[in-house]
């Protein structure tokens, strides 16, 4: 069954701050504190968003929306430098300088984990989504970070939430044939996102162009800071409620996945830097 019903619940707190230009200096800042849940966003198989685990009851799939961003704070800046000397020679090369930069932070995005097959015998093809089994007592905060408890295949006190392990596939097993699994959509939080960009510019005044003629030159620096902003595992970059398989899910006590909680991607290139030269009039 494929239909076009769903709810969704939004709250945010949303805060910004703005400094207009004085004395050489502007800029911006937003912060929202926010929580968006849904029932998944649609049901079609192109879009592993929309998988759940039983057509006709929602409410079992209700949870935090893939694109939810729990916190996100921006900040921008644009300053002019100070006249250094009133003229000349000297003067086209000390002045006329300016600067610019956008700073980035936001929690990751919500995901859960999957079976690969029809553990539950939902019978609903390849829009079913199965869950896993949560081992009591383990939660986001314990699951991606910390140490793994152990099990087949992954070994005790291996590291979690480093490059080659973001969540422990220790903390699900195979449910039961014919049920559905205690691992609630959405219960897991990828990787946050942290970015900062700059930018280097100067103005040269072109006056046979008219009074608004100049040269600027840009040196931009992308992701200065070289930052690793590593994604979801299973997906890469973005949002959705795939973060892939853990389980194969076809018999009891099985070993995980050994793709389970690796990264496969990230959100961000690493630093990237190029320079403009542009004439304006």
């Amino acid at each position: 069954m494929v239909t076009a019903g769903g709810n969704s619940w939004y709250n945010s707190l949303q805060f910004g701050l703005a400094k207009r230009l004085s004395k050489g200096i502007q800029f911006q800042s937003s912060y929202t504190w926010s929580k968006l849940l849904d029932e998944t966003q649609t049901q079609q198989s192109s879009d592993r968003a929309g998988y759940r685990a039983d057509s006709v009851h929602r409410h079992l799939d209700k949870g935090p929306a893939g694109f939810d961003v729990a916190h996100s704070w921006r900040f921008n800046t644009i300053y002019r430098f100070p006249q250094m000397t009133p003229g000349g020679a000297l003067g086209k090369i000390v002045n006329g300088w300016w600067a610019s930069g956008i700073l980035s932070f936001q929690s990751g995005y919500p995901f859960d984990v999957r079976m690969s097959n029809d553990r539950a015998r939902t019978q609903q093809g390849t829009i079913s989504a199965n869950r896993p089994d949560l081992v009591p007592g383990r939660n986001n905060a314990n699951i991606t970070s910390g140490a793994s408890t152990g099990c087949l295949g992954v070994p005790a006190g291996t590291k979690i939430g480093a490059p080659n392990l973001y969540y422990d596939p220790c903390a699900f097993t195979v449910p039961a044939i014919g049920f559905l699994g205690t691992a609630g959509r959405g219960i897991l939080r990828g990787p946050g996102f942290a970015n900062l960009d700059l930018s280097l510019a100067k103005d040269t005044p072109l006056r046979f162009l008219g009074e608004t003629g100049k040269l600027e030159f840009r040196a931009e620096f992308f992701n200065i800071l070289n930052r690793v902003n590593f994604g979801t595992p299973g997906i890469g970059g973005g949002g959705g409620n795939n973060a892939g398989n853990v389980l194969a899910g076809r018999a009891d006590g099985e070993r995980p996945l050994a793709s389970a909680g690796i990264p496969i991607n990230t959100s961000t290139t690493s630093r990237q830097i190029q320079f403009a030269l542009k004439i304006l009039f």
